[in-house]
C-alpha cells in the first residue's frame, strides 16, 4: 500500500514577489488537515489572461505581492487527512490551486480524471470550462456563423467549441500568424489578420452583409468589445468573454435599441443551461467528449516546460506573447 504523506514537508512553487517579476521560491506545508488531500502535481496550466493582469498590476482585484497567481493543475493524491476518503492514494485529480509542486487542499475542491486521458489535454479542462461558457451563451446553433476575436488559448477553444457545436462558418480573428494557423488546426474556417485588412468588412462579406450570429470576445481589449455591434446581425448576440479591464464606448441606440442585439458577459455559468449550470457538469461535459475524441485541445498547446523555466515563460507572455498560446509547466521532477 501507498505510504499516506500527511508530515510536514516544502515544496516548490512559482510566485509573483513584485510588479513583472516571477520567481521559484519555497513553500511549507504543515501537517496535512483533516479533511484535506495531498496532491502531487504533475502538470499546471497557465491562465494567461487572468495571470499577466495579476503580475503586472492591471487586475481589477488589487492584491498585494508576493502573490500566487495560477488556478489549473492535475496531480496525484499522495496524502488523505483524516476524514478524507473521497480519493485514492495514487489516484490522478484536477484541482483549482497555484503553480506548487506539491499542494494541501479540501478534498471536495479536486476532480477526479478518468483513466486513459492524458494528463496534458486533462488539465486543459478548467480553461476550455471557460471557453464552453462563452459558446453556451452565444446560443449557437447549427449553421450559425460565428466569429471569435483573439486567438489566445481562451478564444481558440472557443473557436474549437463553436466548430464542435455546429457553427458554420466559424471566424477566426487575430492579428498573429501563429494564432491563426492553429485557430485553422481547431476549426476556424476563415482565419483573418485584422492587421492587414478590414476585418468587419470581410466578416461582412462572407455573411452576405448580415454579420454573424454571434460574435465572441476573446482579447480583453476595449477597442474590440465596441467594434463587435458593427459586425453583428439583428438580435445576434455579443459575448464578453475575455476579462475587460476598462471602459469601452459604444453606441447603444444604432446597435441595442434599434437592431436587438444582446451583449452577454460569460464569467460563470446560467441556470437556464441546466444541467450544466455548474462548472463541475461542465468539466465532465468537457472530459467526456475528449475521451470520445470529439475536443481535442493538444493543438493550442504551444508550450509544456519544466517549471524550472517558470520565470523565464511569464517574461515571454508578457514581451512576446505571439510565441505562445497554451502554456504548461511539468512538475513532475520536482
Amino acid at each position: 500500500m501507498a505510504e499516506n504523506l500527511t508530515a510536514p514537508c516544502v515544496t516548490p512553487c512559482l510566485m509573483a514577489t513584485a510588479l513583472n517579476t516571477m520567481e521559484i521560491k519555497e513553500r511549507k506545508l504543515e501537517q496535512l488537515a483533516a479533511g484535506q488531500v495531498r496532491v502531487k502535481t504533475e502538470y499546471s496550466m497557465v491562465s494567461t489572461g487572468t495571470e499577466l493582469h495579476t503580475i503586472q498590476g492591471t487586475h481589477t482585484q488589487d492584491r498585494p505581492f508576493p502573490r500566487m497567481t495560477g488556478y489549473i493543475a492535475i496531480g496525484h493524491v499522495v496524502g488523505r487527512g483524516e476524514g478524507a476518503a473521497r480519493f485514492e492514494l495514487g489516484q490522478r485529480v484536477l484541482f483549482r490551486l497555484a503553480h506548487y509542486g506539491m499542494i494541501d487542499c479540501p478534498e471536495g475542491s479536486c476532480r477526479p480524471v478518468p483513466e486513459g486521458l492524458a494528463s496534458t489535454d486533462a488539465v486543459c479542462t478548467p480553461l476550455l470550462c471557460i471557453s464552453l461558457r462563452g459558446v453556451r451563451a452565444a446560443q449557437v446553433r447549427l449553421g450559425d456563423p460565428v466569429a471569435v476575436f483573439g486567438q489566445g488559448v481562451i478564444g481558440v477553444f472557443a473557436t474549437h467549441l463553436a466548430k464542435r457545436s455546429g457553427a458554420c462558418p466559424v471566424i477566426a480573428v487575430d492579428p498573429v500568424g501563429k494564432r491563426r494557423e492553429v485557430a485553422l488546426k481547431m476549426g476556424a474556417d476563415v482565419a483573418i489578420d485584422p492587421a492587414a485588412e478590414d476585418a468587419g468588412q470581410r466578416i461582412r462579406e462572407i455573411t452576405d452583409g448580415a454579420g454573424v450570429s454571434a460574435s465572441i470576445e476573446a482579447t480583453a481589449t476595449t477597442k474590440v468589445i465596441a467594434s463587435l455591434p458593427g459586425v453583428t446581425r439583428d438580435e445576434g448576440r455579443i459575448v464578453v468573454l475575455g476579462g475587460i479591464h476598462g471602459t469601452a464606448e459604444m453606441d447603444l441606440y444604432t446597435h441595442f435599441q434599434k437592431s436587438n442585439q444582446t451583449m452577454i458577459g460569460a464569467g460563470s455559468c446560467y441556470h437556464r443551461d441546466y444541467p450544466y449550470d455548474s462548472d463541475a457538469a461542465n468539466a465532465d461535459a468537457i472530459m467526456k467528449m475528449m475521451q470520445a475524441g470529439m475536443v481535442t485541445p493538444a493543438p493550442a498547446i504551444t508550450h509544456c516546460v519544466p517549471y524550472t523555466e517558470g520565470p523565464k515563460m511569464y517574461k515571454m507572455l508578457a514581451k512576446e506573447k505571439e510565441k505562445a498560446i497554451g502554456v504548461q509547466f511539468d512538475w513532475r521532477q520536482a
